[in-house]
């Protein structure tokens, strides 16, 4: 284990950070900082700031910090359980450290890699790989580095930065802080997998820099961080099991883990990250199909069928139950041109979307390999759709996205007449071996209530989000209850309570229902070790 080492960069004046003061005024000019996509909000905080490079945001927590003021990191806003909305005092917007500051090649891991400030978005990432066109480096005076550039731009092969959260507005930050996943995780894992640096700024206002690979726990579950006047601290690496499924729940915890990955997906619990080295990979030409099934558990099987199929290399594999195609074609219905796809079948069907390499030059396209997963349980590749052009898979990608877009329109229409309605949406995920079972808990216990209800989503993770429609409060408050004892079936199956969204706010009390109160406490003196007054972040992860 070695010894870790803050920094202080240069000295900023906190005078200088730009800012909005004042509840009326930051309420009057500035209320779209004060919520996210979760629709959390609150009615006003006494600061925002907006610092523009990393030594601006250390001025701010070093003086938030003297004074005692608790302090809330916001980035693009696109999360889903509050946790860039400010429960009191400061926020800090980061939407100004938006610069993608390199790009080389690691020569050791043989991969290109992209540095970047935390308020990058992944839209602007995912245009620059894909054009070769990185706006913020070709000004540079940095010989090294456009000569990186130049080199990038004669390679034969495409890139992409692999994690695809379904919002790309998302900024890189934010993505690191909560780990975030997407559909493309079935084959590429969360974003945690493809992190290689980042730069934290701790809540006393000094700064770790962590590569991958260089600090590990020790042998007794111990980090030590020495800072700038010298005084060490330890932190203690909790000992729980974490489950064997994707999750976003808690912090990271292993035996001799990499310092890197208990600050990934700790939700900006433990530091601000301001600076984030991500790596690249090679792009391949994708085949998209839609798989029509007779049934919800006739799609669970052929989800089941595919992930055991020898030699077959699928890039997602999603899911749509009944009720959601239901709600699909019923809009198609109303708008003919609305998901921009042919009618869809008029019987009862489920479906399984799934992606995967096509190189039509090739021998060998995995065809061979698909139609026998598909006939093995009843099925046939003739009722199915496929694309492989660009326009084909922008199509198929729009109507996976017309899902939840539906089902919040289906909301707002009934908040109007209930304005404390919203959806109930899951975020469970379970083990392999237990998604027919878990299948089978969803359906016996919303069928049994009498909601309304659909289910799609990441089904090759055994990660389906359950969203409950309810259409008045007394629905509302069941579907709360359910939404609880399903919670802890998936606890109770090996699985976790949140596998890409975080806790954020909205789901601390869940947080008790996959850990207990000796776990939960362990997590809470790594914060206090580094956040000792408890500012940063405030009511995020735990309830109390």
């Amino acid at each position: 284990m070695h010894e870790i080492k803050s920094t202080v960069e240069k000295q900023i004046a906190f005078s200088e950070v730009t800012r909005a003061e004042g509840r009326e005024c930051i309420q009057s000019e500035f209320l779209s900082y004060l919520s996210d996509e979760s629709k959390l909000s609150v009615e006003s905080c006494d600061y925002i700031f907006f610092p523009k490079n990393e030594a601006e945001v250390a001025a701010v927590v070093c003086e938030m910090s003297r004074l005692g003021i608790p302090l809330t990191v916001s980035g693009a806003r696109t999360g889903l359980v509050g946790g860039g909305v400010p429960s009191k005092g400061a926020l800090m917007s980061l939407e100004r450290l938006d610069r993608v500051q390199a790009l080389y090649f690691n020569t050791c891991a043989k991969e290109w890699r992209v540095q970047a400030q935390c308020g990058v978005s992944l839209a602007n990432i995912k245009i620059m790989v894909a054009n070769k066109r990185f706006s913020d480096l070709e000004s540079s005076s940095d010989q090294k580095l456009l000569s990186a550039l130049r080199e990038f731009r004669l390679e034969p092969m495409e890139y992409i930065y692999p994690p695809d959260p379904t919002e790309m507005s998302a900024s890189l930050g934010g993505t690191v802080a909560t780990n975030a996943s997407g559909a493309r995780t079935y084959r590429y894992g969360p974003t945690r997998d493809w992190v290689r640096a980042i730069r934290a700024v701790l809540p006393n206002g000094e700064v770790l820099e962590i590569p991958r690979g260089k600090y590990f726990a020790s042998t007794s579950g111990k980090f030590t961080i020495i800072d700038t006047k010298g005084q060490s601290r330890q932190l203690h690496v909790p000992d729980y099991p974490m489950p064997r499924t994707k999750n976003t729940a808690g912090f990271y915890a292993a035996p001799h883990m990499d310092l890197i990955d208990l600050f990934i997906g700790s939700e900006g619990m433990l530091g601000i990250i301001t600076f984030i080295e991500v790596a690249l990979c090679p792009h391949e030409h994708k085949c998209s199909l839609m798989l029509f099934a007779d049934s919800d558990e006739q799609a669970i099987a052929l989800v089941e069928s595919l992930r055991s199929q020898s030699g077959l290399q699928l890039d997602m594999l999603e899911f749509f139950s009944q009720k959601a195609i239901d709600l699909l074609r019923e809009r198609q219905t109303q708008e003919t041109a609305a998901l921009g796809m042919p009618p869809l079948p008029e019987q009862n069907v489920a479906a399984v979307f799934i992606e995967l390499p096509f190189d039509p030059l090739a021998e060998d396209m995995n065809f061979a390999r698909l139609a026998e997963a598909v006939e093995r349980v009843g099925l046939s590749l003739d009722h199915s759709w496929a694309g492989y052009e660009p326009r084909e898979l922008t199509r198929f990608k729009v109507f996976r996205h017309a899902l939840p877009e539906t089902v919040n329109h289906l909301v707002a229409e009934r908040k109007r007449q209930y304005p404390a309605l919203h959806k109930l949406g899951t975020d469970l995920a379970v083990p392999d071996d237990k998604l027919q079972p878990m299948w089978a808990v969803y359906r016996q216990e919303l069928d049994r209530a009498g909601l309304q209800w659909l289910a799609f989503g990441h089904v090759g993770n055994n990660h389906l989000h359950i969203n409950i429609i309810p259409q008045d409060p007394e629905e509302m408050s069941r579907g709360l209850e359910i939404y609880s004892s399903l919670a802890a079936q998936a606890v109770a199956f090996g699985g976790t309570v949140s596998a890409e969204h975080g806790i954020g706010k909205l789901k601390a009390n869940f947080l008790k229902e996959m850990f207990s109160e000796r776990d939960i406490a362990r997590m809470k003196a790594v914060k206090h070790t580094l956040d000792p007054q408890g500012l940063l972040n405030p009511g995020n992860v735990f309830s109390s």
